[in-house]
């Protein structure tokens, strides 16, 4: 790896001898999430191949940090000029050996995996600048016990080897960049020697989807105003080419791994790189949880799904003084050893396990056993989040409610200080609970569909704010952002108590303060129609209250905010100990046409 100062970019890209193309492979990924072991079939666990004896595709088993580790080794095996990246929330909304490790566990296998470069993403930010900055640095997690929670190696945690870049986010105190907003790698020798420039940055809009504490004492810019400033200065330095690694995303309408016809892309990623100069080659990107390879407007767009269940192999030829002649990108599934034999379409076969890889997982799970395995409660079925229907690798569906977002609504309700009525937004909801071992439930599995560790608020909202708040669901930018089952949106996941009938007929997408989805006179709370002058008593999480999280400005017209302190997990364990043999509840919302 060689990091280079400005006057060295200048005489690699300034060398007037005869030249020799040089073939750079770029190996992306995005949206890890921490998770070390293979992920759950309908949670990233799976992907969905093109298979010519199949017209609907194959869907195979995927994911599981050995597994990746292999894939890397043998892309990497096939270029030596070649640097591992990725485009942001690498840690945080994890499973429970990540989590319990304070991400530290993630942070050591992505060294080991070989990762050099990654934007920040919004979950970077779950606990605050300082607790990057440490999982950046190393150091223990304050608080924490050394060889139970926290520096489980030798009594140390080193920190990641890979360099976090963070080019539109400024910290105040500091007037700078938390983070370096470029970095560089060079490939080739002589006069054919080639740098390629990475420009990392998360979304403008990350305060909207992180708690007020977690991005406190920090500004976030435009995303295309910066990348197109940082471009220039690393062209201006002799760069041959210029990736951006961006933490915000789109999503087509895809059902097999690789369509690179790049169906109906839609999303925020797409005015960002409309607005993107010339400078720019490539744009990985993450956030939205999907796969695609895509070329627009000259850009090279890809994402790689989440979880570690694909790659993104992207080829670059460049020359020096001519700068790219060639790129091309393909997603390359990340295909673990839990398929029957003979199931997996022509052309494709299971990875093997990255021994040290395995070794270093089984080593954090064993560590967290004994708490992650512990009983709490008990199912009687699957209890699920909505799915995007027919989506290459299965996915929530932000747009729906499902049971498992509805039962969250009743753990807050449940868990918190007395109150109306509860929600959750759907993005707070991260697995299933699934019928297994008798329907026995655990604290990790807990812990994987609740990770954050976000406490539960209360807030006094008066009948209008809390339709207002309904209406914002299908509201720009609430609508743009997300697209599902129900055509856009973010549905919020109601308690018991909150029932109300919406129609998908009108318009959605419409301005902040003008949607008219909700039926007229639908709402009740416990029984009883809604009346908007009266006030009423609702519980969110400490993402969603004060506000406005997730876009739910009304949110913040509401009074008397109280954070009980209550933390999520600890509810939720409460809850299933209360409710033996939980069943699936029925839906709570109605939707028309």
């Amino acid at each position: 790896m060689t990091l280079l100062a400005a006057s060295a970019l200048v005489a690699c890209g300034g060398s007037s001898g005869s030249t020799d193309p040089v073939s750079v492979k770029i190996i992306a990924l995005n949206d890890f999430h921490g998770n070390l072991e293979v992920p759950a079939a309908n949670n990233g666990g799976s992907v969905t191949l093109a298979n010519p004896a199949n017209p609907a595709g194959t869907t195979v088993r995927t994911g599981g940090a050995a597994f990746l580790a292999t894939m890397i080794a043998q892309l990497k095996a096939a270029n030596p000029n070649n640097v591992v990246v990725a485009a942001g929330d690498m840690v945080g909304a994890a499973p429970v050996t990540s989590t319990l490790t304070h991400d530290e566990a993630a942070v050591d296998v992505l060294n080991q995996l070989g990762l050099e470069v990654s934007s920040v993403g919004n979950h970077e930010f779950d606990h605050g600048k300082t607790e990057l900055l440490r999982l950046q640095n190393g150091g223990c997690y304050p608080g924490g016990t050394v060889g139970v929670d926290t520096c489980l190696v030798n009594g140390t945690f080193p920190g990641a080897k890979y360099k976090y870049l963070a080019a539109n986010v400024v910290d105040t105190a500091s007037g700078s960049t938390l983070f370096p907003a470029t970095w560089t790698k060079s490939f080739g020798s002589g006069f054919s020697a080639v740098t390629v420039g990475f420009v990392g940055l998360t979304l403008k809009g990350t305060p909207s989807v992180v708690t007020s504490t977690g991005v406190a004492g920090l500004q976030f810019s435009d995303e295309v105003t910066t990348i197109n400033q940082a471009a220039r200065q690393l062209r201006t330095q002799g760069a041959s080419a210029v990736v951006v690694l961006i933490h915000q995303g789109g999503q087509t309408t895809a059902s097999t791994l690789n369509d690179t016809s790049c169906p109906n892309l839609s999303g925020d990623i797409i005015p960002i790189v409309d607005g993107l100069s010339a400078d720019v080659d490539v744009v990985v990107s993450g956030h939205t949880h999907q796969e695609y390879v895509c070329n627009r407007n000259g850009k090279l767009l890809t994402q790689t799904g989440f979880y570690g269940s694909a790659v993104t192999e992207i080829d670059l030829t460049l020359q020096a003084g001519a700068g790219v002649i060639k790129k091309v990108a393909n997603s390359r599934p990340v295909i673990n050893d839990q398929n029957a034999a003979g199931s997996l379409p022509a052309g494709y076969t299971a990875l093997a396990k990255n021994a040290t890889v395995d070794a270093m997982v089984q080593k954090y799970v064993s560590l967290s056993a004994t708490l992650k395995n512990q009983v709490v409660g008990s199912i009687t079925g699957d209890i699920k989040r909505a799915l995007l229907p027919n989506a290459s690798v299965a996915t929530r569906d932000e747009t729906a409610e499902g049971p498992m977002g509805d039962v969250m609504a009743d753990v807050y309700l449940a868990g918190g200080p007395a109150a109306d009525f509860a929600v959750i937004n759907p993005g707070g909801v991260r697995a299933d609970l699934l019928y297994q071992n008798g329907g026995k439930v655990t604290y990790g599995d807990l812990l994987t569909v609740a990770p954050f560790g976000n406490t539960l608020a209360t807030v006094d909202m008066t009948g209008a704010q809390i339709l207002r708040m309904l209406e914002q669901q299908w509201e720009a930018p609430n609508c743009t952002a997300k697209q599902g089952a129900n055509g856009c949106g973010r549905m919020l996941q109601p308690s018991a108590g909150l029932r109300y009938t919406w129609d998908a007929t009108k318009p959605a997408g419409a301005a902040v303060g003008s949607g008219n989805r909700v039926v007229s006179g639908s709402v009740t709370i416990n029984g009883k129609a809604m009346d908007p002058a009266a006030t009423y008593r609702v519980t969110f999480n400490s993402f969603m209250a004060p506000g406005p999280g997730d876009n739910f400005s009304a949110v913040t017209l509401g009074k008397n905010v109280t954070n009980s302190g209550v933390i999520d997990i600890d509810a939720f364990v409460g809850y299933m100990k209360t409710h033996p043999n939980l069943a699936p509840p029925t839906a709570r919302i109605t939707r028309l046409n």
